[in-house]
């Protein structure tokens, strides 16, 4: 272990990746996201390997709080961050185990195929990245995500949909029109596809549904079995929200990719205490102490004693001639500290005093 100066000397030179070239924002090849996206792409294959989802998946949007500088940057007034950077989620319905997360970098760099619902091609794309599609799941989504065109493209992958509708979305005119009484609901089928349009007691205007999955003759004490079914899964991102929330050390950060790696690490955290919620014979821990051992468990390598004369001189070089660079460490420009070393790190090249290692 080392002091609190030391670990934030450290922390402001971190950078996922090294410190190679990232193309510059004129550049073809720009993305907003190539900061954290190798280490994105690297949980998402983690994510899947190591668990097997229930049937019921749920689809929706969740948004990292930032007001930095950012081109991915989103305005979402229902959500209580506002602003933010979104991602779109595709986790388990009932335990919030996320399977799959995809930064959106806006209008500009994820265009919306011509002729495509962004809903449903967000939807497609999180099945098939997750290698979950023709394996018989059920994908719950909301009006945003939900079209008759999305069901049908994903009963022809074997996977059934059920979702509420907007009513400017195509369907029967029949659906689009009824105005059914309170308690009451109006169906309509196209092959395997069910719409459901159904009134509420405490509802003034009555709510449309798809599913690929429910019947008409399904019911639940009057009401038809998709509501329930709908307000059971749906909310699978929301249950995982609200559970990162209860252990958030979210904080301001000049970085907005600093702040999503931050979040990702919360994200793993979850999926690690699911995990082990499952797959223990003993007593399961609260979060707060499996938080805490994992932190014990990855710190007990470097509280082993050391022999204090370790020689520094072998992990600095010296540079040819009289040539120099800024130490790393201890020169900071912006605050007109410059501090000009004739050593460099052997291991990353960049300026630094032997007494700042």
């Amino acid at each position: 272990m080392f002091s609190r100066n030391r670990f934030q000397n450290i922390f402001k030179i971190f950078a996922p990746g090294g410190h190679q070239k990232l193309p510059k924002r004129n550049d073809p090849a720009y993305k907003p996201s190539q900061r954290f996206k190798p280490l994105l792409d690297f949980v998402n294959r983690k994510f899947l390997r190591y668990y097997n989802p229930r049937r019921e998946l749920a689809v929706d949007e969740s948004l990292v709080g930032t007001k930095g500088k950012t081109s991915m940057l989103q305005y979402i007034p229902s959500k209580r961050s506002r602003f933010g950077v979104k991602f779109w989620m595709l986790v388990e319905s009932v335990t919030g185990y996320v399977l799959q997360m995809d930064v959106y970098h806006g209008k500009r760099f994820d265009p919306t195929p011509a002729g495509t619902l962004q809903g449903t091609n967000v939807v497609i794309n999180l099945m098939k990245n997750s290698h979950l599609l023709g394996k018989g799941f059920h994908v719950f989504a909301d009006s945003f995500f939900a079209s008759l065109n999305l069901a049908n493209k994903l009963l022809r992958e074997r996977t059934y949909l059920t979702g509420t509708m907007r009513t400017n979305r195509p369907m029967p005119q029949m659906i689009k029109n009824a105005r059914p009484q309170a308690g009451n609901a109006v169906y309509a089928r196209q092959r395997q596809i069910m719409l459901c349009r159904f009134r509420d007691h405490n509802r003034k205007k009555p709510v449309t549904l798809v599913s690929t999955y429910y019947n008409a003759i399904d019911t639940l004490n009057g009401k038809p079995r998709i509501i329930g079914a709908y307000n059971t899964f749906m909310g699978g991102v929301d249950l995982s929200d609200q559970l990162i929330g209860a252990y958030n050390d979210h904080r301001k950060c000049s970085k907005v990719w600093k702040k999503i790696i931050y979040h990702i690490f919360h994200r793993i955290m979850l999926n690690a205490y699911i995990l082990y919620s499952h797959n223990t014979s003993l007593p399961v821990m609260s979060r707060l102490q499996f938080n805490q051992s994992v932190i014990e468990s990855l710190a007990s390598a470097h509280l082993i004693h050391r022999n204090g004369n370790v020689n520094r001189q072998a992990r600095v070089k010296k540079l040819d001639g009289r040539k120099e660079r800024d130490c790393v460490v201890c020169s900071d420009r912006k605050r007109n500290i410059r501090k000009r070393s004739r050593t460099f790190c052997a291991q990353c090249t960049r300026g630094l005093h032997a007494a700042c290692l």
